[in-house]
């Protein structure tokens, strides 16, 4: 992801700037977990917490802890890939959207 440094630092109009993303996460990263949006967690929630429900209506939660951490990190992925497929498919459409254009250097708009 070749970018220049005044867009890799620039902020998102839609995101909170002073996320872990921007504090935390190493700076050779940092594109990459944008794109993925780890920045966001409301996408994975909306994965994961439905079906880690289901796990435990269905019983025996104690004993399918593994089966919760597979889970979730089954939501964290398929989110962060639904996201990097949907830049790929709309970048043109992302490039003639005033709210899109900003921040498509850094990551697209994946709720």
């Amino acid at each position: 992801m070749a970018s220049s440094p005044e867009i890799a630092d620039a902020p998102l109009p839609d995101a909170l700037s002073g996320h872990w993303v921007d504090t935390r996460a190493p700076r050779r990263l940092r594109p990459y977990a944008l794109l993925g949006r780890f920045d966001r967690p409301i996408g994975w929630w909306l994965l994961f917490w439905p079906g880690a429900w289901s796990i435990a209506l269905a019983g025996g939660v104690p004993q399918r802890w593994p089966l919760l951490a597979w889970f979730l990190i089954g939501s964290i992925t398929m989110r962060a890939s639904g996201c990097v497929y949907n830049d790929i498919v709309d970048r043109d459409l992302d490039a003639q959207v005033a709210r899109t254009r900003a921040g498509r250097s850094r990551a697209g708009q994946c709720p």
